[in-house]
């Protein structure tokens, strides 16, 4: 028996496997900040604690909607890649980009993180940003795009949040908490 056929041989359908790359992107952008030392989204009003709490279930609750694949996670896998897309493009509406390889937006500057670390992050990015787009384009129900517009919509309360976030972490390094990048701390030197 194949894992996309029931117990009474009937096919299911297939799970949506570009949700499944927004959720493993989404996933990789906050492991990779928590490991870079420049904080996790709603950090600065839940803490450390809480928010390692959140982003190691919330991606754990989001793939098994995806492999489960019922009618019924529709909304919720539709508003993930909406989330998704909209997370990416904040990113490069408040840190320096530049093309490459003529076309690819790529960021030159983000987050506290050292130079050498924005290759790696630009490619966890693009993965989630990809996953997203794609589940929106190819797996989203008609029925179910309205949820997909909600997580787009969600972009400006993101770009707030993410200001907040960094104003918040600049006060921390300066304050001398050494939990926070090396180049959070140079800056407020």
């Amino acid at each position: 028996m194949s894992l996309f056929t029931r117990r009474d041989n009937t096919a299911r359908p297939r799970p949506p496997l570009f949700n499944a790359l927004a959720t493993l992107g989404g996933f990789g952008h906050n492991a990779f900040e928590r490991w870079a030392g420049v904080g996790v989204f709603l950090e600065p009003e839940l803490g450390r604690r809480a928010t390692n709490v959140l982003w190691s279930l919330t991606p754990v609750l989001m793939w098994r909607k995806v492999f489960r694949n019922r009618p019924d996670d529709g909304p919720a896998l539709a508003f993930n890649a909406g989330i998704a897309v909209a997370s990416v493009l904040v990113h490069f509406t408040d840190w320096p980009w530049s093309l490459r390889y003529g076309f690819l937006p790529w960021l030159d500057e983000a987050e506290g993180l050292h130079p050498n670390q924005l290759p790696a992050y630009n490619i966890v990015l693009w993965t989630w940003f990809a996953g997203g787009l794609g589940s929106i384009l190819v797996e989203t129900r008609r029925e179910n795009l309205k949820f997909a517009a909600a997580g787009l919509a969600a972009g400006p309360l993101l770009l707030a949040s993410a200001r907040h976030h960094f104003t918040w972490a600049r006060e921390q390094a300066h304050t001398g908490n050494t939990a926070w990048s090396s180049a959070f701390v140079e800056k407020a030197s």
